[in-house]
């Protein structure tokens, strides 16, 4: 693994109590949103149930950061940030590039320097250090290489943020952080904590910017190619294949605006398919867990070991697939994609080719793509993609095509709200 460079934390607690974290047994919340009908503001959500708000004294000390950053804001600037728990901007991120406005909430352009700084201190609560790190060099090394090519498409400024639910008064509650190639969702549910979907990218995936070098995604790469040079020859024919065409299968929406397609209650029963961990050599096991592990502790330790230990309780289950460009043995610049399929945890790592601008000055291989998700399935109804508040804005099954133009907020000829009260048994 890496070495790992972090920005200062300016915080302004004295210390972290670390404490190991379980699973909510809570299972009938009552959640209840009313929203005026001309304007939308920080306070039209109210949040009542059972989910108080955690103890855990590492959730405490997120929540006050947080808190702590919603005070700092102009009241424009929080009535542009706040969201309810159920609204529909759970699911409207993309990772294609945010110019022109086309995202809701916030930009990191918004913010003042002190603010900036505050955010990207609770990036840093939420996220481990190697989890951490990719998002600088995605946000501020790949896109400020990128804003120096096209200022106008690609700029650091650009990436924004939503705040769901309130962290004063519930103990349900998360904020998205969404831009070109960074997209994390950061959810907390009494003790529950996620960051599910995570779609991280970078073009260049490695390069040099300002005197500092990245290179994004050297774990996810380098760990893979070990797996891949461990299988044997059976091993290999079962998880592999030879492609020129590949990209994630869950990935992004098709149009930047449109929903993510791939909640609530989607069907991956049907990528049961390659190599299968059961069927793996004791050294191929152990290199596949590395590979994983990469994702699953992006997240904090914390809440990392809770979420691995779910997806350990299911490694027999875990199934893997590798597609390569050519028929030639892969290497650190070689095109290729993989994917990992486990009840509790979905990762895909995609060579992407590069593109439009950059299709001169960069090499297909140093696009990179991956996703991580939890599979919505039934085993996970408890914390898949976007946690608990999946069931919320599902609870009736998805969004008809109508009810997104009549709701999402880049579809609206006004910010005109409707009237509403929902009211959910989990």
């Amino acid at each position: 693994m890496k070495v790992q460079k972090l920005k200062p934390i300016f915080l302004s607690f004295l210390f972290i109590v670390f404490v190991a974290c379980g699973s909510d047994d809570t299972t009938n919340d009552e959640i209840v949103d009313t929203t005026d009908d001309d304007t939308t503001s920080a306070t039209e959500c109210t949040t009542t149930g059972t989910v108080d708000q955690s103890t855990n004294t590492e959730i405490e000390t997120m929540r006050a950061a947080v808190v702590s950053f919603r005070n700092s804001l102009s009241d424009d600037l929080l009535e542009e940030i706040s969201v309810c728990l159920d609204d529909e901007r759970f699911y409207l991120w993309h990772n294609t590039p945010a110019n022109d406005d086309n995202r809701d909430g916030i930009t990191y352009g918004d913010l003042t320097a002190d603010q900036l700084i505050a955010f990207k201190d609770i990036l840093q609560l939420f996220l481990s250090s190697q989890g951490y790190q990719k998002v600088y060099e995605i946000t501020e090394l790949s896109e400020g290489w990128l804003n120096n090519v096209m200022s106008d498409v690609w700029n650091p400024d650009f990436y924004s943020i939503d705040m769901f639910g309130d962290p004063e008064t519930s103990g349900s509650w998360g904020f998205q952080l969404d831009g070109h190639h960074c997209v994390l969702n950061f959810l907390v549910h009494g003790d529950n904590v996620s960051i599910v979907p995570a779609f991280l990218g970078g073009e260049p995936a490695a390069d040099t910017w300002n005197g500092e070098d990245f290179d994004i995604f050297s774990d996810e790469r380098d760990l893979a190619l070990t797996l891949y040079n461990s299988f044997d020859s059976t091993e290999l024919a079962a998880a592999s294949t030879t492609s020129t065409t590949h990209s994630l299968e869950v990935g992004p929406a098709d149009m930047n605006g449109d929903p993510d397609p791939y909640r609530g209650t989607y069907d991956y029963s049907g990528f049961a398919i390659g190599l299968k961990y059961s069927e793996m050599s004791t050294a191929a096991q152990a290199n596949l867990l590395l590979v994983m592990k990469e994702y699953v502790y992006n997240l904090t330790d914390n809440f990392a070991d809770v979420w691995w230990a779910d997806v350990s309780a299911n490694i027999d289950d875990t199934y893997f697939v590798w597609i390569n460009d050519s028929g030639t043995t892969p290497t650190a610049t070689s095109e290729f994609y993989y994917r990992i399929y486990n009840p509790y945890l979905w990762a895909e790592f995609n060579t992407e080719g590069s593109t439009g601008a950059n299709a001169s000055t960069i090499a297909d291989y140093n696009h990179i793509h991956t996703i991580t998700r939890i599979p919505n399935n039934p085993t996970t109804d408890d914390g898949g993609d976007y946690g608990i508040f999946a069931l919320m804005i599902n609870q009736n099954g998805p969004k008809t095509l109508l009810e997104h133009y009549a709701h999402a907020d880049h579809h609206k000829y006004t910010h005109k709200k409707f009237d509403y009260t929902l009211s959910v048994t989990l």
